[in-house]
């Protein structure tokens, strides 16, 4: 996988871009979930380091991409509910911009995690160190 400022996806998009199939996103998210699977119990804990760092990047990190997400979705509720909008719209619209800002804040952990990545982590597969260890 290309690193994302390489990736020509991620240059400005025209204005009415292609949506991602419901397929892409399906894949998108199992990714993310076997990212979470692996964080679990890694076989190297120093491998883990570089994907959270790509996962969290301030500039193209998840945090980043959900917080515009969720501004694009309030907005595109906004732009198209029927007015005058019924309350329910109008705390929909509240709810997807209080957490925008709160997801995005989330960027910051870009630098704890990088700062993870000048601790010491053993770079051995440590089922193999435990069981070695006990023979």
């Amino acid at each position: 996988m290309s690193h994302p400022k390489e990736s020509p996806r991620l240059s400005p998009a025209p204005p009415r871009a292609v949506p991602p199939s419901h397929d892409e996103i399906g894949t998108a998210l199992d990714i993310l979930d076997q990212l979470g699977c692996y964080l679990r119990d890694p076989a190297v804990a120093g491998n883990a380091q570089p994907l959270l760092a790509q996962v969290l990047d301030e500039e193209y990190g998840l945090p980043m991409m959900l917080g515009a997400i969720l501004r694009n979705a309030a907005h595109l509720v906004e732009e198209h509910a029927l007015t005058p909008w019924p309350v329910e719209i109008r705390h929909i619209i509240a709810r997807l911009r209080a957490a925008a800002p709160e997801v995005t804040d989330c960027h910051t952990l870009h630098w704890d995690v990088h700062r993870l990545g000048g601790l010491p982590f053993p770079c051995v597969d440590l089922a193999e160190f435990r069981s070695a260890v006990r023979s």
